[in-house]
């Protein structure tokens, strides 16, 4: 177990060791101390309306039971939080986690979900890049036309290979039951178990397809990335950067690409300040700036989590002994 957790731990340590021997501590703790309070109020509400539209998203994904959007906000607030935390991208799993002990949703549905919000993020956040980088052409010395065919055709495979999810997911299920009926495998109780979890989870699938909440879930997505967006442009604000809304857009969203790859780091601690700063160098902030104002962003989004995260669970407290009275 402890080995399990060594390398994430080992590799955002290497990261922000990295990024401290660029800037100091005290130009971090200066930054913090003299954000304008405005700003910073104005971009944790712009953060809680995009948890808010991500809880919408989640309950119109959500296809077997009425869940209120209380607490569907409270359970994406733990999500968040989680994803900051957790090692080795273990913190996406504590949403269906969460709508399974909270809700008693099944673990495929709230994966299915999960996958399902993560395409919709994934789509729009390309979209938002393509414009980003024909904005930015002539800094980043492209071949532009090249890039736009090669992001399109990501888009239009992550769409074909969401749109037939299901139909994927049922040829699996049937592989394992051929392989497990045609080998030595046939009494493994771990192999049925994989098998029956694929197939409910294609049913998942199917059903939140056979809604056709397409539209209404791409606009409630495109609407909680500006309000991270806007967050970011106010939290920047807030530290005494002011550089256009389009450039905010352009660095933040390398940031959060970054932050999507596969690596194993302390939840995203590390990966998201590098991204950052690398988009923001782009965009023509300092190094001292886009790496220090990348450690203030996130720290204030944590902070702000944090707290969220506290009176959620008092809320889920509250309801609780409500429930038993």
């Amino acid at each position: 177990m402890l080995k399990r957790y060594l390398l994430p731990f080992l590799i955002t340590i290497g990261i922000l060791f990295i990024l401290f021997t660029q800037i100091s501590i005290q130009d971090l703790f200066r930054l913090l101390k003299n954000i304008n309070p405005h700003w910073a109020v104005v971009g944790s509400i712009a953060y809680l309306l995009a948890i808010f539209l991500r809880a919408l998203r989640f309950k119109w994904l959500i296809y077997s039971m009425k869940i209120l959007l209380s607490e569907l906000f409270c359970i994406a607030v733990f999500y968040h939080l989680s994803l900051m935390v957790l090692p080795s991208k273990l913190g996406e799993l504590t949403y269906p986690y969460f709508l399974s002990k909270r809700i008693g949703l099944s673990m495929t549905e709230g994966l299915a979900s999960l996958i399902a919000s993560r395409v919709y993020d994934f789509f729009i956040v390309l979209i938002i890049f393509l414009f980003a980088i024909i904005g930015f052409q002539d800094i980043l010395q492209i071949n532009l036309p090249l890039t736009i065919f090669l992001l399109i055709l990501l888009i239009l495979a992550i769409l074909f290979a969401f749109s037939h999810m299901s139909t994927f997911l049922g040829w699996i299920s049937q592989l394992i039951t051929i392989s497990v009926r045609w080998t030595k495998f046939k009494n493994s109780k771990t192999l049925h178990w994989v098998q029956r979890k694929i197939h409910d989870m294609a049913e998942d699938f199917y059903a939140i397809k056979a809604r056709r909440t397409h539209l209404s879930v791409s606009l409630v997505s495109l609407g909680s990335w500006m309000m991270i967006f806007y967050t970011f442009y106010a939290f920047l604000r807030g530290c005494g950067i002011e550089i256009p809304p389009f450039q905010v857009v352009f660095g933040s969203t390398v940031a959060v690409i970054a932050n999507a790859l596969p690596i194993s780091g302390l939840g995203n601690w590390g990966t998201l300040e590098a991204g950052w700063a690398a988009g923001f160098l782009i965009v023509g902030l300092s190094k001292e700036e886009a790496i220090t104002t990348g450690f203030g962003v996130h720290i204030l989004i944590f902070l702000l989590c944090g707290i969220m995260a506290f009176l959620c669970w008092v809320f889920f407290n509250l309801s609780g002994q409500r429930q038993k009275q």
